[in-house]
């Protein structure tokens, strides 16, 4: 019998059942017996008293064999870079000497032929690109004026040399006269209209220039009247002067005048004036740039704001009052009327100085101190 079958017969039989061990029993070294060294056959012991002992407990852990074959794998992937890199400086190396790099090959052509089909590919490139630049410069068209079109200009230009040799010959050029598209605002015989001078500037930065308008006092005098009284300030601190355009429309319109809160959303009441001028003369249109026109509220009363026309505006018409208009031809009119954007007041185009002749001499306009204490109130407010 066998040491495993004389083990659970053991385990078997009522002994084994009747004593409990709560751990492995002890080997008791004594009682096992030795083989002898002449006999080759091994003696199997069949004590009582002995137990197997089995161990359960998992195999330590051997960190060294993750990191056994590291350094060759190391190795080896440096080799395979290395070779890698070879193989492409090889291949641009061909590549930059005109050579051809075909994989496919099997058999690679002899250096002569090889010199031979370089040259043939070379000049089919230089064919190609010679044939795709001659088609370009056959389709696009000139970049400089033509004989015919330097032939055509002389001639218009000789046409008016001998028209200007032909001509009276004048010292002095005439006073260029001023546009008026429209005679309906012609001044009536006999009556000369009064000019005022508003001199612009952005703010922050330099003088813009200087607008002349003429007033229609025959038509609308009231309305010229509340004009030149803002313009020159009426005492008590209000005036054009210092006052911004709010609404800068290019091409179209500019807006401005507001004396009391400089943003469009003030009226100005006169001092002393029980009864608000109201809309005085619808006679003119705005049927030409450069008008001068006042706005009308609902209620039928003139506010001191007043636009500045660029182009016919009949839209305006039975809304604002035509009350002047600026003398043309005007450079800094030209400037600002393309000047500015609907969407953004910047930049801030103010009314620096206003001055008008009487026969005494000049009268020059007083600043808007109303305007500047609202600003110092908002400044205030923001700083606490």
């Amino acid at each position: 019998m066998t040491l495993v079958g004389a083990i659970l017969e053991k385990v078997k039989s009522n002994t084994s059942v009747n004593k409990k061990y709560y751990s492995p029993p002890p080997e008791n070294v004594e009682n096992i017996e030795v083989p002898l060294k002449k006999s080759h056959k091994k003696k199997i012991c069949h004590s009582n008293r002995v137990r197997a002992k089995v161990d359960t407990s998992p195999l330590p852990l051997d960190t060294t064999r993750w990191y056994r074959h590291l350094t060759e794998f190391r190795s080896s992937v440096l080799r395979i870079n290395n070779e890698n890199m070879e193989l492409l400086r090889a291949i641009k190396e061909a590549h930059f000497k005109s050579g051809k790099v075909d994989c496919r090959w099997e058999a690679y052509p002899e250096r002569t032929l090889n010199h031979y089909n370089n040259r043939v590919h070379f000049y089919q490139r230089m064919n190609k690109a010679n044939e795709d630049m001659h088609r370009r410069i056959m389709k696009s068209g000139p970049k400089v004026v033509t004989t015919a079109d330097h032939r055509r200009d002389w001639a218009k230009n000789r046409r008016k040399i001998i028209e200007g040799a032909q001509a009276k010959f004048v010292l002095f050029p005439p006073v260029p006269q001023a546009c008026l598209e429209d005679e309906a605002f012609a001044a009536p015989p006999g009556f000369k209209r009064p000019r005022v001078y508003i001199t612009l500037r952005i703010r922050g930065w330099a003088v813009m220039g200087v607008l002349t308008a003429e007033l229609f006092t025959d038509v609308c005098p009231n309305t010229c009247r509340l004009f030149v009284e803002l313009m020159d300030g009426d005492g008590s601190g209000f005036g054009y002067v210092g006052t911004c355009f709010f609404r800068k429309v290019p091409g179209l319109y500019w807006s401005g005048g507001d004396v009391s809160h400089n943003n469009g959303f003030g009226c100005y009441a006169q001092c002393g004036r029980t009864v608000p001028i109201g809309a005085e003369n619808f006679h003119f249109s705005h049927s030409m740039p450069g008008l001068l026109s006042m706005c009308v509220t609902k209620d039928n009363e003139m506010c001191g704001i007043f636009n500045i026309t660029f182009k016919p505006l009949p839209q305006f018409d039975l809304h604002n009052v035509v009350f002047g208009r600026i003398v043309r031809p005007c450079r800094t009119y030209e400037s600002i009327s393309q000047l500015g954007s609907a969407l953004s007041t910047w930049p801030v185009v103010e009314v620096s100085a206003t001055r008008r002749q009487l026969e005494n001499g000049w009268v020059c306009g007083a600043p808007n101190t109303r305007v500047l204490d609202i600003r110092r109130l908002h400044r205030k407010r923001h700083e606490q």
